[in-house]
């Protein structure tokens, strides 16, 4: 007999309330026979509403003001379902709800079973006892959380909860937040508005269990060799209280549908309760896990089962990845250390993002989302995610695709920006289900390459840096250090010891923020600096003298397209209170700003197009220079921008947008990201060419290299040859920089290899250098399936060159050398006009 699970996603019934009808009133809730919604899971409660017409999409315009009162209501979720569908003989039923946002009470059958304050772990509950033959209620009692928060409660953090008030946001912040175990966002960000998630937003099911249950499958990778070594960690569950019992298990490993390891045993003594079983496992001719761009992705299948008197326990089919990840913080010189990924003994420069949650109502994001967004990083050739401690952890198919496509997670446990009520116990206990639970729940993802405590709590709320705060860290009262300190140690150590952990992000050195170790979050001295011209100077980024840049930033506009989807019908007047609505609230003016010193005067008169395109240009300038730079020092080992995706449309950081449109510097982080690429900067009077190949390859190029000028008619090359081993980033050559007038042209590298892109130094504003106005030819324009290939050149340097409408390219918005040839791909262009034209500013 095997374990039994229904699924009770579907059939569910949502009721409101006024707040004050509590658990104690479910018998006349239930006996309401009007105003019911039928809904399925997940659901948010905005869902149900969405689809009966009674509230506007909270996204679109400012309609989330009229949907305000919902985070005021409770909220009853009914579902019935037959005996039928249970088996009475199994020693245990299990009620499992994930994703209760955020305070619920849950009753079956009018029995009261307990109260859950976490979205960030499921209820769990043996129901075997409340169940009846016929028809079966489940009734959850759902309320944001917040209304339990006092002001009193606020006081015993001294209110260090960060909100958006000081930066013009006055709609977008609720400090009742730090005390809630739900996803922080939706009370308000500087990128987004306050839609604060209700609902059951995960899963139900009941799980029925005989004899025993497989509670745990754990695998380790000890050796990633050609002879990989592997551990493996069973938990089998005796449900007897007081016999033991004699159980088997099998163990079976398989890549490409072949056997490569299998074990069994068929008479392990089972004690009552729970059962480590440890066996290693040795993988011959092991296929590795890498990163994108440093080898492929091969993933095995584990399978196990349990079994004891009969009764068969399966654990889910699991697909792993043999690999090793830790980080290198070995001494460079001085107080300066490493902060450095090695993979599989490898290093691994990270690139990549910042990962938020795809919406506000999160519930409603589908797995083609999802996929679309992880196709999307590859695409952009990111390696590394970081999910954001203000959001949530992630749904299994998340993960999955990280495994497969090679994106490394770094892993924020959920906190963000506020103090946390860790002097009380309650709260600790909470916390500490959330990590065993979470810690377990993805130990296995070949994708996860560290936890980190949280998302600048240390940073923001440490008397050196921020003593308006008023905090003393104490054993007593730490304000959540104790979570972060101690609390995620004890679980990682004891759930998944190979798994790094960082304290908090920014974290290293004296101070949070340290240039000489860790990782750190560069604003201050940039987008949030409150100078404007640190805001907008690329080359600031030169700089940078971080080890490991975790977080920074730009924003711009969105295409036409998505802005008019999310203004709804309302005019695009750029001035008006609707635009900035849906602007981030540190743009103050930048992105005009940035057009004006970069293309052309009163940006705030353009045309929208013009400043969607200048801005966005801005945008993939900031992006691209600024990643190029962080990759040019020898010792920094990663940069994430913030933030990749999006969970609204908005003025913003992100480089998709919420529709999945992408935006102009999409294509400047590609470039810039490239697995094989070369870079130029200029060093004390020198310039200094840079050669960077990801690949598990030697890089061996030809090609030419010198000065040029824009209009092609001064020409001082020569003939060139470079070899970049494998996984490595080398400076090729360096020598003085020539006596030339560089308004008027500018070193290059033109590379004899069609896959990997020329390079350009680029010396000043664009609208500084004397750039023709430049008129591309096509050369070729074919249809290859669904797509256009094509051929373009340029007798004079050309900027921005790029296809005209919102199409997916290969390539888009790139510059072209004077005599230089690109080919690039259309995607489902078909027979559709297109016109390919650079940006001329000149003449405006």
């Amino acid at each position: 007999m095997e374990e039994t699970m229904v699924n009770l996603n579907s059939g569910w019934q949502l009721h409101e309330s006024r707040l004050d009808v509590d658990k104690n009133q479910w018998a006349s809730v239930l006996a309401q026979k009007e105003d019911w919604y039928d809904c399925s899971l997940p659901a948010d409660v905005r869902m149900p509403l969405l689809e009966n017409g009674v509230i506007r999409e909270p996204l679109k315009a400012d309609y989330c003001f009229e949907s305000e009162w919902i985070e005021k209501r409770a909220w009853w979720f009914k579902k019935e379902f037959d005996s039928a569908e249970v088996d009475f003989d199994d020693d245990i039923i299990q009620l499992i709800l994930e994703g209760l946002d955020s305070r619920a009470d849950i009753f079956v059958n009018g029995n009261y079973i307990g109260t859950h304050v976490s979205v960030h772990y499921p209820f769990v509950y043996d129901i075997k006892g409340l169940l009846v033959e016929g028809t079966n209620t489940i009734l959850v009692r759902v309320t944001t959380g917040l209304e339990e928060v006092t002001d009193k409660d606020l006081a015993e953090l001294n209110y260090a909860v960060c909100t958006e008030y000081d930066n013009g946001g006055k709609y977008r912040s609720d400090k009742r937040r730090a005390f809630v175990r739900r996803p922080q966002y939706t009370v308000g960000w500087d990128w987004g508005p306050k839609v604060v998630s209700c609902g059951i937003t995960g899963g139900a099911r009941l799980e029925g269990h005989r004899q025993i249950a497989l509670r745990e499958v754990y695998v380790q990778t000890v050796e990633a060799a050609e002879t990989a070594k592997l551990k493996i960690m069973l938990n089998i569950e005796n449900l007897g209280f007081i016999s033991s019992r004699t159980g088997a298990y099998k163990i079976r490993i398989s890549y490409d549908g072949k056997t490569v390891y299998e074990r069994s045993c068929s008479d392990v003594l089972l004690t009552s309760g729970y059962n480590y079983i440890e066996e290693e496992a040795v993988i011959e001719n092991a296929q590795l896990w890498w990163p994108n761009g440093y080898g492929s992705q091969p993933l095995y299948d584990v399978e196990v089962e349990a079994s004891c008197n009969g009764a068969t326990e399966h654990w889910h089919k699991m697909r792993y990845g043999i690999r090793t990840i830790s980080i290198d913080t070995s001494v460079i010189s001085g107080e300066d250390r490493k902060f450095e990924f090695l993979v599989n003994g490898k290093k691994v420069f990270c690139k990549g993002g910042n990962w938020i949650p795809n919406d506000f109502i999160y519930a409603r994001v589908t797995d083609e989302k999802y996929r679309a967004l992880i196709d999307e990083a590859i695409e952009a050739n990111f390696n590394m995610l970081r999910i954001w401690g203000g959001g949530l952890y992630e749904r299994d198919l998340f993960y999955e695709l990280c495994d497969e496509r090679g994106i490394m997670l770094w892993h924020d446990f959920m906190f963000a920006c506020a103090t946390l009520p860790d002097h009380r116990q309650q709260f600790r206990e909470e916390i500490r289900r959330e990590f065993d639970y979470q810690t377990k729940r993805l130990r296995n993802h070949c994708s996860l390459a560290l936890f980190c405590g949280s998302n600048e709590v240390h940073w923001l709320f440490n008397h050196l840096d921020n003593p308006r705060w008023g905090i003393e860290f104490s054993y007593e009262h730490a304000y959540g250090m104790s979570l972060m300190n101690i609390l995620a140690k004890e679980i990682i150590h004891a759930n998944c010891p190979s798994v790094a952990y960082w304290n908090s992000s920014p974290y290293g050195g004296e101070r949070p923020n340290d240039n000489s170790l860790g990782d750190i979050h560069h604003w201050n001295c940039a987008f949030m600096s409150q100078k404007m011209e640190e805001r907008i100077e690329a080359k600031d980024y030169d700089k940078i003298g971080a080890k490991f840049v975790s977080e920074y930033g730009y924003v711009g506009p969105c295409c036409r397209e998505t802005i008019e989807e999310y203004m709804d019908g309302q005019p695009l007047d750029r001035s008006s209170k609707l635009w900035w609505w849906h602007s981030n609230v540190f743009e103050k003016g930048t992105v005009h700003t940035a057009i004006e010193k970069n293309y052309v005067d009163h940006a705030d008169e353009l045309p929208l197009d013009d400043y969607i395109t200048y801005g966005g240009l801005v945008h993939g300038l900031m992006y691209g220079y600024s990643l190029e730079s962080m990759k040019f020092k020898e010792h920094c080992y990663g940069g994430l921008i913030w933030m990749y995706n999006d969970a609204w449309g908005e003025v913003g950081w992100t480089i998709i947008d919420y529709y999945l449109r992408r935006k102009i510097p999409f294509y400047a982080v590609k470039r810039s990201l490239a697995h094989r690429k070369f870079a130029m900067r200029v060093v004390d009077g020198d310039v200094i060419l840079q050669g960077i190949n990801d690949l598990p390859e030697a890089m061996e190029v030809t090609g030419r290299f010198g000065w040029i000028s824009f209009d092609g008619k001064e020409q001082e090359l020569r003939d060139v040859s470079f070899r970049v081993e494998a996984g490595e980033r080398t400076y090729l050559l360096r020598e003085k920089l020539p006596q030339k007038d560089f308004t008027k042209g500018t070193m290059v590298l033109y590379v004899d290899s069609p896959e990997i892109a020329n390079a350009w130094l680029r010396m000043d504003d664009m609208r500084k250098l004397a750039v023709p106005e430049a008129e591309v030819t096509c050369l070729e324009d074919r249809r290859e399936g669904d797509d256009r290939i094509i051929r373009v050149t340029c007798n004079t340097f050309a900027h921005a060159v790029h296809v005209d409408g919102n199409w997916k390219c290969s390539d888009n918005y790139f510059d072209l050398l004077p005599g230089e040839e690109k080919t690039f791909t259309v995607k489902d262009a078909r027979e559709n006009a297109l016109t390919v034209s650079a940006v001329n500013w000149q003449s405006m």
